[in-house]
């Protein structure tokens, strides 16, 4: 297994490789220039050595010695620096790069450089007042203007300031049309309306979805949001059709959908629609976690949607008992499914309902942007964690 030390090591090859690249490159200058660069030399050499030895303290105070600064140990302190803040060593990362940017006599373009990769050290240390700060000054025009205006948009993720977010998106967009994908621009709107909703304002719910709804058509979230807003109004039959409809074409989501369904279909046609649903094996298998997760749901109707998903697994089907009990058998297969139910509930890890496709990250309740590495839609039903081994 790779250590922190051997990652540290590559690195700075990379680096060596890529400056004695610069430095052979571009090696015919005049004198003063000839001996600028001899110094620049020395001084990455000597730091390299520091770093070699695990003497990054050392390394540091080589690397921001005063003097003058040509382009290549700028761009040795810039690398230097990202391999702190990779290592997780933010405070030398930014003794590196705030050294650069107090630096006088720099061109504009290398201040903001150094100006970059200091806020993205304040970044990665969740100082984001700071980063802000920088970002902000970079978000005019040049280089990183885009860079500086999609971190400035993670900050307001992370500290919910979704109006803000929106007028960033904007700016963005006006910037090149593909610079925010519209589902996460629909988020936003969602997670207003979201708040809307707990503070019982429902017409400005309802405005904000119609605009995530224009924006990104056919959105999961603006559906269970309504189906959520029409139940609170006592709309049974419309928050139904809604939770109905994310049921059949988004059956992953049964985990949350199921229980308003339960809650909004009539008894009457409840066994109908499940049929439907389970028509299809991720239907099926969206209602079997649902109700094996949740040990409040006892509708008999989904519980025999458990029964049907059992008979298709011969592992369950073991479990259950060597002649699982046909549907005639009423009571005796009641039994055999909450055996199997009560068993896999108990075998489910506690905080491991949904996980997130790009990340891995495992969380007990739905979310719509992973906290792990904040991409939007990611995150699914972890069925696999239940059914490891199944043939389904």
């Amino acid at each position: 297994m790779p250590t922190e030390s051997t990652f540290l090591f590559a690195g700075l090859l990379f680096l060596a490789a890529a400056l004695g690249y610069v430095f052979a490159r571009y090696g015919d200058f005049e004198e003063d220039d000839a001996e600028l660069r001899e110094s620049a030399r020395a001084n990455f050499v000597k730091g390299f050595r520091h770093l070699l030895n695990e003497e990054p303290d050392a390394a540091v105070e080589v690397f921001t010695r005063g003097g003058e600064l040509n382009e290549e140990g700028l761009e040795t302190q810039i690398a230097v620096g990202g391999l702190f803040r990779r290592r997780g060593e933010i405070e030398r990362a930014i003794r590196m790069h705030q050294n650069l940017l107090d630096r006088p006599g720099i061109s504009r373009h290398q201040r903001e450089k150094a100006r970059f990769a200091l806020a993205e050290d304040f970044f990665s240390a969740g100082l984001f007042d700071r980063a802000e700060d920088l970002y902000l000054q970079l978000r005019e025009a040049g280089e990183y203007r885009i860079a500086a205006l999609r971190r400035l948009l993670r900050i307001c993720e992370v500290t919910a300031e979704w109006d803000r977010a929106i007028d960033l998106c904007g700016e963005l967009l006006r910037i090149g049309g593909d610079t925010v994908p519209p589902a996460q621009l629909a988020h936003y709107y969602c997670e207003l309306a979201e708040e809307a909703r707990k503070q019982s304002d429902r017409d400005e719910a309802g405005r904000l979805l119609e605009q995530a709804e224009a924006i990104d058509p056919g959105k999961v979230r603006c559906a269970l949001l309504r189906g959520d807003l029409a139940a609170d109004q006592g709309q049974a039959a419309v928050a139904a059709s809604a939770y109905a409809e994310i049921a059949r074409v988004a059956p992953a989501m049964l985990g949350d959908v199921l229980p308003r369904l339960l809650r909004t279909v009539p008894a009457s046609g409840l066994g109908a629609l499940l049929g439907e649903i389970t028509r299809t094996p991720e239907g099926l298998r969206g209602i079997a976690l649902a109700v094996i997760r949740d040990l409040r749901i006892s509708e008999p109707a989904a519980i025999e949607c458990l029964g049907r998903f059992i008979e298709q697994q011969p592992i369950l089907r073991d479990l259950a008992g060597a002649e699982f009990p046909a549907p005639a058998a009423t009571d005796l297969r009641r039994q055999a499914i909450e055996r199997v139910r009560k068993a896999l509930h108990q075998l489910a890890r506690a905080g491991t309902n949904y996980q997130c496709a790009d990340c891995g990250y495992y969380s007990s309740a739905l979310q719509w942007q992973c906290p792990g590495c904040r991409a939007w839609d990611t995150v699914g039903a972890a069925d696999r964690l239940l059914f490891k081994g199944s043939p389904v």
